[in-house]
């Protein structure tokens, strides 16, 4: 049993992390840390046509996950000031939210500069259009 330890942080050292990263995502449970590499891919090079969003945290693009479910991968401006133990800390306490009405998050990168999450890609508008719209709007006032 005490073999165990060693083989997950063995599987979790990645070219590109630091030993901190792998240490502190070793104890997220239900999360799966992505290659930049793998969501370049899947996100065809993080094409425009792919691209569904953007906002002041970043762009968000459609991708296909190699398990065939459909994601939306938020890459997270450079420009942030959030350091990677706070993004860390955040992916933390995200994945132990579970309710029907939040989006599940799937995982992450965490790459040099590279902080991008992956959330279950939902069919349809944005929240903010779909609060927006005709009747749910009409009937809140």
């Amino acid at each position: 049993m005490p073999c165990f330890p060693l083989f997950c942080r063995r599987r979790l050292k990645s070219a590109g992390r630091t030993p901190e990263v792998d240490e502190e995502f070793a104890v997220i449970e239900n999360i799966k840390l992505y290659s930049y590499k793998e969501l370049r891919a899947v996100t065809d090079d993080f094409s425009p046509t792919n691209k569904i969003g953007e906002g002041g945290f970043g762009s968000v693009y459609k991708g296909k996950l190699k398990n065939g479910k459909l994601a939306a991968i938020k890459v997270l401006s450079t420009e942030s000031q959030q350091g990677t133990n706070e993004f860390l800390a955040e992916i933390k306490a995200i994945s132990e939210i579970q309710h029907e009405n939040l989006v599940k998050l799937y995982g992450c990168c965490v790459e040099g500069l590279h902080r991008i999450l992956v959330y279950n890609y939902m069919e349809n508008n944005s929240l903010a259009e779909t609060l927006l719209e005709g009747t749910w709007h009409q009937s809140m006032q």
